[in-house]
């Protein structure tokens, strides 16, 4: 689920949910997969303008509905109060560019990161708490570049730019593109 480039790609991401969903006997109609042309969102229209998302960013939308159905077991559970001060915040503090290094500063360890959990590589960071219908917090993160600090020479601490992020993801839902995530979208094709 976290990293399903490892395991055959999104395709088996499928396969193994199909099977869980089989396991529990869910019903024959029961629509759970959240990549469906039913379904549009930002995540899934998003995707296709990230760096290398189809991973990250499909995975952390198969994780959230996984961990609604309790399949999935997270890294870190948010207290209440925590997830609520991040459900309040996360859209206007991600309106500055920002890193994973600011991500992890600001609001801790994840709840589960989807994708390489090297700083550098793109990835989803989600946040949860216990309350499995409260919304999960999602940070899309991009592939850092190599540079240097503006007036000291020396390189910046490298850490995947914050791309995005998102509280619910539908077009009336909260969610952000960081001026960063805006610039990728806007960049012409290499």
């Amino acid at each position: 689920m976290r990293r399903p480039e490892s395991f055959g790609g999104l395709a088996g991401l499928a396969l193994l949910l199909d099977q869980i969903a089989r396991a529990e006997q869910q019903p024959v109609d029961t629509v759970w997969i959240p990549d469906t042309n039913a379904r549009l969102s930002p995540s899934t229209m998003l995707r296709e303008f990230f760096a290398d998302p189809d991973i990250h960013v499909a995975a952390s939308q198969y994780g959230e509905d996984a961990y609604r159905r309790g399949w999935l077991c997270l890294d870190r559970v948010l207290t209440p109060a925590e997830h609520a001060v991040l459900v309040d915040v996360a859209v206007t503090w991600s309106r500055t560019d920002r890193t994973v290094h600011d991500v992890v500063a600001e609001f801790g360890p994840a709840s589960v990161t989807f994708g390489d959990p090297d700083p550098r590589r793109p990835k989803t960071l989600s946040y949860a708490g216990s309350d499995r219908n409260a919304p999960v917090v999602a940070f899309h993160l991009g592939p850092a570049r190599a540079g240097t600090s503006p007036n000291s020479g020396r390189p910046p601490a490298v850490g995947a730019p914050l791309l995005g992020v998102r509280v619910c993801d539908d077009f009336l839902g909260r969610w952000e593109l960081t001026p960063h995530g805006e610039a990728f979208l806007d960049a012409e094709p290499e």
